[in-house]
């Protein structure tokens, strides 16, 4: 089984759902509310467990109520958690407003944990397929990269936004970067997009991308752009969509497989999740990725004859 170590925050979100998110500032009221949990990385983590994957979360949680139900919650759906408690520490929380197309609205708390990396395991990488960091905690993405490297082990950063400081310093680390559309933005400061990504690109080695919500996906590898398009689903929440195109990519190396592979892969998954609501027993399944795959394929002709290559009857 493939072995993928993510590294980040993991966050309880408190889901608000709502028939739409207004323009200005108002009292609202809710149709429905939800407590769950997520963040970037560990919603990668417990998206590759769903999709067949060996998944540890490496990251650092509250001496609280909070930072207890993470690790339980983290453990209830197959992921491994190797955690930091240290005391007087608060664990990341989040308010998410959901609209009733599926858009999201998000105000994050960050916590208040220490960021000094010296316990990672990093010594029990050997094995590993790949690894993934978000940006949220740069000491520990730094440290898991720089240990990947040495071992030869391919590593994915979700670039997203809120901290071009820690992209540009974690960028040149990683051999797979993926930003967020607004990710992105940020990091190139509104250089246009295609531009944007011939910059990143031209500027290292390895694969730089930019998920594009519903209109799919754009890539650059050795100077060259390719486009993935979005696949047609009827949406019900966006929220998590990233983060599982994150760790469906991030698996799919580790099970040997290209990029052009990973990218079909994970821009399926990541449909699927689209289709569902958002929280980790939703998380779609190996074989329903590849049956959306193969419909996809027939019905559209999109995906080419070798997209599928090397996953169809893989062990789970």
């Amino acid at each position: 089984m493939a072995r993928v170590v993510c590294l980040g925050n993991v966050v309880r979100d408190l889901v608000f759902k709502v028939p739409s998110i207004p323009a200005v500032p108002e009292k609202l009221t809710c149709t429905d509310m939800r407590t769950q949990f997520g963040g970037i990385a560990a919603t990668a983590a417990a998206a590759i467990v769903a999709l067949g994957g060996d998944a540890e979360f490496w990251g650092r949680v509250g001496d609280d109520e909070v930072g207890a139900e993470a690790a339980a919650a983290l453990r209830h759906c197959g992921v491994r958690p190797v955690l930091q408690i240290k005391s007087g520490t608060r664990s990341p929380q989040s308010a998410v407003i959901v609209d009733a197309g599926g858009e999201r609205m998000l105000a994050a708390f960050p916590g208040v944990l220490e960021r000094t990396p010296d316990w990672l395991p990093v010594d029990s990488l050997a094995g590993s397929g790949a690894v993934l960091a978000d940006i949220r905690w740069t000491e520990g993405a730094r440290a898991l990269f720089v240990a990947a490297r040495a071992r030869g082990i391919p590593s994915v950063l979700d670039a997203d936004s809120g901290d071009s400081g820690a992209i540009h310093e974690l960028v040149d680390l990683s051999d797979h970067v993926i930003f967020s559309e607004r990710g992105l933005a940020e990091y190139r400061n509104g250089v246009e997009r295609e531009k944007a990504l011939l910059q990143v690109g031209s500027a290292r080695d390895g694969v730089v991308g930019v998920t594009l919500g519903a209109a799919g996906s754009l890539f650059c590898f050795r100077g060259r752009l390719h486009r993935f398009d979005g696949l047609p689903v009827r949406v019900v929440d966006t929220n998590g969509a990233g983060d599982v195109f994150h760790g469906a990519y991030a698996l799919a190396l580790a099970r040997a497989h290209d990029w052009l592979c990973a990218v079909r892969y994970a821009g399926a998954a990541a449909s699927l999740k689209c289709m569902r609501p958002h929280d980790w027993v939703h998380l779609p399944r190996h074989t329903e990725v590849l049956e959306f795959m193969q419909a996809f394929n027939a019905d559209k002709g999109v995906l080419d004859s070798g997209s599928k290559e090397g996953f169809a009857g893989e062990a789970v």
